[in-house]
């Protein structure tokens, strides 16, 4: 084990605050859902008949309520969460960035395929869960939509702090019906002042994560064109999005393809779909251990919208033509912008997988 590097003492009080809120994310996404779940279940096993009555129709109300995920959800979210002071605390632990090349025209909806996951998205979701970094001033009148696994939104009261951020399923009709929503000001869907949808996929997913070290940007991308399948169905544009220092925020015990510890990762990724990512960040009085991101500057780049024609039906051959016009798109989007965000960025790839 090496030597720990303790932390200073005399650290500001805004700078322990920063970490704390980072900490307490990293518990509510590790730890939060399997508690929650817990807890429910106890309420309802051990609570008295009042608790027990609550946790019954509180049942009831989550199967009543199981397509609202796949219906949109529930709009931008809740605003005063989405703008919590403690999320701006968040962002400016990193601190994380939004940069935008291009306009977006509000009057139609996005696909924004976001890269790289590591080792839990952070930069997707500070940017795109959160008004952190100001994505309705960048791109007003334009909700952003992060999706996740649908599963998640099985899990008393954790399914109802996604909701609450504006998450919705990552199932294809769940997303074909926010990519074909209308963008007509007087229709129900934008009475809340919004008139477009970005639908924001960490592409890589899970698996991504096992590539997850610093200057590392190593993406799974080749294989999965489902994404590219149903912004053609749609007719929608696809936006590369890319975070630069993701990557930078763990590290993790060398995994090469073939090792012991990478064939253990991939069969619990096959077997569960949870990808156990060994990662090593820092801890909260001291830099070398622990399960807090290390802080380093997360820069978010939107690009330029790749334009598809909408097609019903669309064959292999047109999902492969739009996939590696994106795959293009990214790689120049990564070129052009790593001599700002990375440090040694002439050693620096970007490798699809």
């Amino acid at each position: 084990m090496g030597k720990i590097e303790w932390a200073p003492l005399n650290v500001p009080m805004r700078r322990r605050l920063e970490t704390l809120s980072t900490a307490l994310w990293m518990w509510l996404i590790l730890f939060g859902e399997l508690g929650m779940l817990i807890s429910y279940f106890l309420l309802l096993i051990y609570g008295n008949l009042f608790i027990k009555t609550l946790c019954v129709i509180y049942g009831y109300f989550i199967y009543t309520d199981r397509k609202v995920t796949t219906n949109g959800g529930r709009g931008q979210g809740v605003k005063w969460w989405r703008d919590l002071f403690w999320w701006k605390l968040y962002q400016s632990y990193f601190p994380a960035k939004l940069h935008k090349t291009v306009d977006l025209d509000p009057n139609r909806n996005y696909l924004f395929a976001a890269f790289p996951h590591g080792v839990l998205g952070l930069g997707a979701f500070i940017n795109f869960a959160t008004n952190a970094t100001g994505f309705h001033e960048k791109f007003p009148k334009i909700r952003s939509r992060p999706v996740t696994l649908n599963f998640h939104f099985v899990i008393p009261f954790f399914r109802e702090i996604l909701l609450s951020w504006g998450l919705v399923s990552a199932n294809p009709n769940s997303i074909l019906s926010l990519l074909k929503a209308s963008n007509k000001p007087d229709q129900p869907v934008n009475d809340d002042g919004f008139t477009a949808n970005a639908v924001v996929i960490v592409v890589g997913g899970a698996a991504e994560s096992l590539h997850c070290r610093p200057n590392n940007y190593t993406l799974v991308l080749r294989k999965r064109k489902g994404f590219c399948k149903l912004a053609i169905k749609a007719g929608t544009p696809i936006v590369p999005v890319m975070t630069f220092g993701e990557v930078d925020l763990f590290d993790q015990p060398p995994n090469p393809p073939g090792s012991k510890l990478r064939r253990f990762q991939e069969f619990v990724k096959n077997t569960t779909g949870i990808a156990p990512a060994a990662f090593v960040g820092r801890g909260f009085f001291q830099y070398s251990y622990g399960l807090i991101p290390r802080r380093k500057p997360l820069n978010t780049v939107v690009g330029v919208p790749v334009e598809v024609t909408q097609i019903d039906n669309p064959t292999n051959e047109q999902v492969d033509e739009v996939h590696e016009r994106f795959c293009r798109e990214l790689d120049n989007l990564f070129e052009i912008n790593k001599a700002r965000f990375i440090a040694d960025h002439k050693n620096v790839k970007l490798v699809l997988e």
